[in-house]
This record gives structure tokens, C-alpha cells and sequence, in this order.
């Protein structure tokens, strides 16, 4: 595809302005270079500055020995009305000291001496000229370092595809002002360019490109060119030389189009194109160079939002594949957790029968009332696990909750298997302890799990100390503080930070879930507590629970 790149400069295009008082010096000057220059002259400075008031010239030339201002006092004035003019004086007078201030003072870009010969003034002037353009193109590049610089921040705050391509094409249309604007992906295999956007919104040519499509069969030489990262410029006039793929776009638009590849870092992404549809200006060079900044930066908002887009679907795909495994997971732990009530609820309902005639006190009094309590238990911890896992935000009502009792309950439920492991259980309770607010179920849950795990982490013949004494978190007395310490073979470094975790576990396979210690940090935040475990090997473990006595 033609690449009309930088113009060559139309020394017509810029306007010069020659002031002399003489009427014979300016009408040769005009008649010597009127078929190259657009030629404006006066006879004053005050004419000059009159006409310098109504168009800007990008070069004015001055005599200096004028009647009333000077050419240097013109010039003067003429920088700084439009200090961007390119500024000569042309005189066979003047001190050199005169003309060295005015140069030093940046009154005047150079000086010329009567008589001038034509090629002499003929270089000069084109010279200002090129010096003029030189500066506006600066100024221009400017400008368009800062709209880039708008876009990128815009484009780049956006992870979505979808909207990240409307933002595109509003970008285009609204905030660069072309008339039109496409954005083009390529597929998978990089054969086949697809229109994902098109605009202004609701144009004419939305539905048609939506569904075209240009292959890098059928166009080989405009997808080369975007392949090898070169800018192409469609021309409506010259359609017919181009594939039926790329004519029917241009013809459906109506108007020139400038593309330019999107270059990803490691791949082509697609394209970004713009068109003069409303019959705006023909492109240049600094449309070229205005888009190409653009579609840098969309090549990276469009890679980020991929990759994101990606990994969101990753996680999905991962989410989906271990739901069924995370839902065996979690029923194992539940019935892990409810194994040791439904133990002493079981052995009463079978005892129940044989003791119905008998007026055994411990059994229908003590006996009776632990089932119960194990029964209310059970249906706590299955609303428990319930709220764990929803995050309804519904609130439980907290009570009255006497530690030492709940610790006493908890040695009932684990003697049978402190024994069979021949773990002694040990309780220190100090009299002085407050009571705490606090969901009972909860706390007697708490206790339970840290009691269990010490009994299974500890040797034969040793034992387990359960502690609680008052003392809140950070050094407060209005609290209690609950220590289960064993004498096990103790926590790895490695594994302390984790030992929270959600499904860690150190014991073998089919020994543990690795939820039980998650419950119980659960349980503590939720109380404003805080826990913590102290463990080196060989030594045993202690876990620490400080809980407040306070409701909020």
C-alpha cells in the first residue's frame, strides 16, 4: 500500500510579508518572486503592523531606514506580536552596533544587504520559511506528545476488551476529532483481519463492517504491510486499484483511510484506522505520526486486557474444576467435626432401652443432659459451617459464656480418646477469670478443635494442659486467655505461617482437612480476639487465645 509520508514543503502554503518605503524596491521584489512565495508588501511600518494584526506571515522583511519607525523598531514590534515570524532586515545603512543589538535581542533572524541579489534572497527566504515550518512541526509534535499522553492515561485505566475498544473509538472520533474510526483484530492463525469497532457510533457503516472481514490471502499486500509495522494510506480516488476486500471498506466509508498496525510486543494485534468520511482534510504525515502514538498505547491496554481476560478465565476454569473436590473436602470435615457428639449421643440412645426401667440417676440426669447438649451442638456447628461459608451478615446472638464449664464439657467429649492414646488431660482454671460474651457454640467449638488436635499431637504417656486465666488481647485484663499446650513433636518453621491456612493440614492422608484450625481463627476474629501458636520441634506446640470481653 502507498505511504504518502512527509510532504515536501509548498513555500506557497506560508506567507511573507516585505515592508519598504520605496514603492520601486517592492514592486520587484513581488514581480521577482511572486510565481514562488505569496508576496504581501507595505510602505510603512505602521501599514506593516496593520496587516500583521489581520493574517500571520511566516516570514517579514524589513528596510531599516524608513521614514518615522525604523526597520528595527518594526521588527521589534513584530516579535512581539507573533514571535514565531521569521524576522530579516534588508538595508545598506545601520551601525554595526545596531545591528548586532537587534540580532542579540532576537528583534531580527538575519540581516541582508542592499542590493540584494536574487538568488541570495531567494535561499534566505526559503531558509525562514523552513525555520517557520520547523517550529510549528515542533510546536504541532507537542501537541500531539500531550494528546497521546490523554489517551494512553484513559485507555490504560481500562482491563475490559469491550470497553476498551468503545474508549478507543470515542478517543478517535470525540477527543481527535476524525471523521471515522475502525478498530481491527487479527485471528488466532494471523490470516484474517476482523472489524471489532466501528464509529461514530450509530454510522451508516457500522453493520456492514461488522460483518467484513480482510484475509491475508486475498490482500496480501496491505496485511504485509501492517505485518512489517508500515502505515498505509487508502486513497477513495485511486479504489479501484485496490483488493475488492479493502475497496468495499473504503467505498462503504467514503473517504480516505490512514491505518496503522497495532503492534503487541511480541506479536501483530491488529489495526487502528481513521477516515475522512465528512470530507475532512487529506492525511499527512502527522496524522501518521499522531496514530501510530495512539495505537502504541492501545497495544498495550489490549495485551493488559487480554491478559487479565485471560486470567480471569483461567481462574474460572480452576474455580469449576475443584468445585467438586472442595465440596468433598468440606463435607469430610463437617463429619469429622460432628463425629464425637454423634459418639455420645449414640451410646445413650443404645443404652436407652436397657436402662428404661431403670432409675439409673447418671444416666437419665448427667448423661441425659450431655446428649442433649451434644444435640444442640451438632445442629449449632451445621449452622455454623453454614455462616462460615455464605457471609449472610446475619448476627448471632452472644450470651453469658463461662470458659472453664465449656472446658469441662470438652474433656467429657475427648476423654474416650485421650485414653485410648493414653494422653492424660489436665485443667487450670483460675477462679478469677471473667465470664465472657460470647456465642457458646462457638467457643465450645474452639476449645474442641484445639483439644483434639493436641491429644492427636501428642506421645503416649504424655499429656495435654488446658489453661485459661484472665487476660485479654494486647495485655488487657478485661479478657480471657485460653492455652492448649501439648507435648508432641511440634510445628515445623516452615509451617507455622501456614498453619491457618484454609485446608493445610500436616497429618497423613485421611487424617485430617485441614479446616479445623481454620474454624478456629474464624471464630476468634469474629470474637475481636486474636490467636496465636508457639512451637519448636521436639518441643510440643502451645496455642494462645486472647479474647476481650466485649460484644462489638
Amino acid at each position: 500500500m502507498p505511504d504518502r509520508g512527509e510532504a515536501q514543503i509548498d513555500y506557497r502554503a506560508y506567507p511573507l510579508l516585505y515592508v519598504d518605503d520605496e514603492p520601486e524596491n517592492l514592486r520587484v521584489f513581488e514581480l521577482t518572486f511572486r510565481r514562488e512565495f505569496r508576496v504581501v508588501t507595505a510602505t510603512s511600518g505602521e501599514e506593516g503592523l496593520e496587516k500583521l494584526m489581520t493574517e500571520r506571515f511566516a516570514v517579514v522583511l524589513s528596510d531599516h531606514k524608513m521614514p518615522g519607525m525604523s526597520g528595527v523598531d518594526f521588527l521589534g514590534r513584530v516579535n512581539e506580536i507573533a514571535p514565531e515570524t521569521v524576522r530579516m532586515l534588508v538595508t545598506a545603512y545601520g551601525s554595526a552596533d545596531t545591528l548586532a543589538h537587534a540580532i542579540n535581542d532576537g528583534s531580527i533572524y538575519r540581516y541582508i544587504a542592499k542590493p540584494w541579489q536574487p538568488d541570495e534572497m531567494r535561499i534566505a527566504v526559503k531558509r525562514g520559511i523552513e525555520h517557520y515550518a520547523l517550529g510549528r512541526d515542533r510546536e504541532a509534535l507537542v501537541r500531539e506528545l500531550n494528546t497521546v499522553g490523554e489517551v494512553a492515561t484513559t485507555i490504560n485505566q481500562e482491563l475490559s476488551l469491550d470497553r476498551l475498544s468503545d474508549l478507543l473509538i470515542t478517543s478517535l472520533t470525540e477527543t481527535l476529532k476524525y471523521d471515522g474510526a475502525s478498530l481491527l483484530s487479527f485471528d488466532p492463525l494471523k490470516e484474517r483481519l476482523r472489524f471489532e469497532r466501528s464509529g461514530p457510533v450509530g454510522a451508516h457503516s457500522g453493520e456492514f463492517l461488522e460483518s467484513h472481514a480482510i484475509t491475508r490471502e486475498k490482500s496480501p499486500r496491505f496485511v504485509g504491510s501492517l505485518a512489517r509495522g508500515e502505515a498505509c494510506f487508502l486513497d477513495l480516488a485511486e479504489c479501484l486499484d485496490y483488493p475488492a476486500e479493502v475497496r468495499g471498506w473504503i467505498t462503504e466509508v467514503a473517504g480516505d483511510l490512514l491505518v496503522v498496525p497495532l503492534l503487541g510486543k511480541d506479536e501483530l494485534l491488529g489495526a487502528l484506522a481513521v477516515d475522512n468520511r465528512s470530507g475532512g482534510a487529506p492525511f499527512d504525515g502527522r496524522d501518521r505520526r499522531l496514530l501510530e502514538g495512539v495505537a502504541r498505547q492501545a497495544a498495550i491496554a489490549v495485551q493488559n486486557a487480554r491478559l487479565v481476560e485471560d486470567l480471569r478465565s483461567t481462574r474460572q476454569q480452576v474455580l469449576r474444576a475443584d468445585r467438586l473436590g472442595t465440596l468433598g473436602t468440606l463435607s469430610a470435615g463437617l463429619a469429622h467435626e460432628i463425629n464425637n457428639p454423634l459418639t455420645s449421643i449414640h451410646t445413650f440412645m443404645s443404652l436407652a432401652p436397657a436402662k428404661r426401667d431403670e432409675p439409673d440417676s447418671e444416666f437419665w440426669g448427667d448423661y441425659h443432659r450431655l446428649a442433649c447438649s451434644e444435640l444442640e451442638r451438632i445442629r449449632g456447628l451445621v449452622a455454623t459451617m453454614a455462616r462460615l461459608g455464605r457471609e449472610d451478615g446475619r448476627v448471632i446472638p452472644r450470651s453469658a459464656c463461662d470458659l472453664a464449664g465449656i472446658a469441662g464439657e470438652v474433656v467429657t467429649l475427648v476423654a474416650p480418646e485421650a485414653d485410648r492414646r493414653n494422653v492424660s488431660l489436665v485443667v487450670n482454671a483460675d477462679p478469677a477469670t471473667p465470664k465472657l460474651t460470647a456465642i457458646r457454640e462457638q467457643l465450645h467449638q474452639l476449645l474442641l478443635n484445639l483439644t483434639l488436635n493436641a491429644v492427636h499431637a501428642s506421645p503416649d504417656g504424655s499429656s495435654v494442659k488446658i489453661r485459661i486465666s484472665p487476660g485479654g488481647p494486647g495485655g488487657h485484663h478485661e479478657g480471657v486467655t485460653l492455652e492448649v499446650s501439648d507435648m508432641g513433636d511440634g510445628i515445623a518453621d516452615e509451617d507455622l505461617e501456614r498453619i491457618f491456612d484454609p485446608f493445610f493440614t500436616t497429618k497423613g492422608p485421611d487424617k485430617g482437612t485441614g479446616l479445623g484450625l481454620m474454624i478456629c481463627h474464624r471464630i476468634v476474629t469474629e470474637h475481636n480476639g486474636v490467636i496465636e501458636v508457639t512451637s519448636r520441634p521436639g518441643e510440643g506446640a502451645c496455642f494462645r487465645v486472647r479474647l476481650p470481653n466485649r460484644t462489638a
